[in-house]
């Protein structure tokens, strides 16, 4: 059997972490090590130390996307670990894409077993900083609302009725009246095209963002491609319209949805706008800074039969 180590959060899913883990921790039966996260990228501290210092590795995160993305970061180039995932966020956009454990059963034929699949992560570069993103990246609307909900005080209140996501229904539609479009650039292999109006761009590693919203229906996490997805020219409210078919990836009929495929993506941004990775703020760019956005091939390991 592998080596198992849990990474918990406890406080994902507004404490839904700590709920799940309780259930989880009462039923295990076999040899294990848990570490409880205190702090934000403590999952990737604990991730790589324990790649470093343990062979034929199961690392077992329980929490949302956020922490699956700091573990997974910690975890890239190690060929010995194998990530495993107990959801437990409020959006799991992870765990609409990529297998996930249901039951102790599950995990216990992942752990005698040595079956995995290589998966693909994301790059984003400029010339003084980097990021990587296991689902998305992307600059905009989507992101400023995500950065102002998240560090509200409405959403602290609203946690303690379990009404966390009314935050998010109250910045974007604040956002929807106040944001100011932008423009960028788009330089690829085959032309130089800008784009202006822009409300949001994304480029995206696999299908789902936002807690469900299928924002980029063909992307494959390890077909080493990426896909960008460019919403502008459209009206404020038409933008509301657009959001509601996402759900079912329905918005890339829009004639204001461009879609591109590629290994790498060069993108100058000509304003000042919010950015995130897997829907955590990461900056507010700086004007006509040039973003590099590419795929890292096979960079980590996903348990899978």
């Amino acid at each position: 059997m592998s080596n198992i180590v849990f990474i918990v959060n406890e406080y994902a899913g507004n404490g839904l972490g700590k709920k799940v883990w309780k259930k989880w921790k009462d039923a295990i039966d076999f040899p294990h090590t848990v570490f409880i996260t205190e702090r934000e990228d403590h999952a990737t501290e604990i991730a790589k130390n324990c790649a470093e210092s343990m062979d034929d590795l199961l690392l077992v995160g329980v929490g949302g996307d956020g922490t699956i993305h700091e573990i997974i970061i910690g975890v890239v180039g190690f060929e010995h670990v194998r990530i495993g995932i107990i959801a437990a966020g409020s959006g799991n956009d992870f765990g609409r894409t990529f297998s996930v454990f249901h039951s102790l059963k599950d995990l216990q034929e992942f752990a005698v077993s040595s079956h995995h699949a290589k998966m693909d992560i994301g790059s984003v570069k400029t010339s003084d900083s980097a990021y990587k993103f296991v689902n998305n990246a992307g600059f905009g609307f989507d992101a400023k609302v995500a950065y102002l909900a998240n560090y509200s005080a409405w959403k602290s209140r609203l946690n303690l009725l379990r009404l966390g996501k009314l935050a998010y229904i109250l910045y974007l539609m604040k956002e929807l009246f106040a944001f100011k479009t932008f423009s960028f650039t788009l330089h690829n292999k085959e032309a130089v095209t800008r784009f202006d109006d822009v409300w949001f761009f994304v480029v995206c590693n696999q299908p789902y963002f936002g807690g469900g919203m299928k924002i980029s229906p063909s992307s494959i996490p390890n077909d080493q491609l990426l896909e960008l997805t460019v919403v502008n020219k459209l009206s404020r409210w038409k933008l509301l319209f657009v959001f509601g078919t996402v759900f079912f990836g329905k918005h890339t009929k829009f004639k204001e949805v461009t879609q591109f495929q590629a290994s790498d993506f060069n993108i100058v941004i000509h304003d000042e706008v919010f950015g995130h990775v897997d829907g955590e703020f990461s900056c507010v760019t700086e004007k006509d800074t040039t973003y590099t956005c590419s795929v890292v091939a096979n960079a980590w390991n996903l348990a899978n039969r």
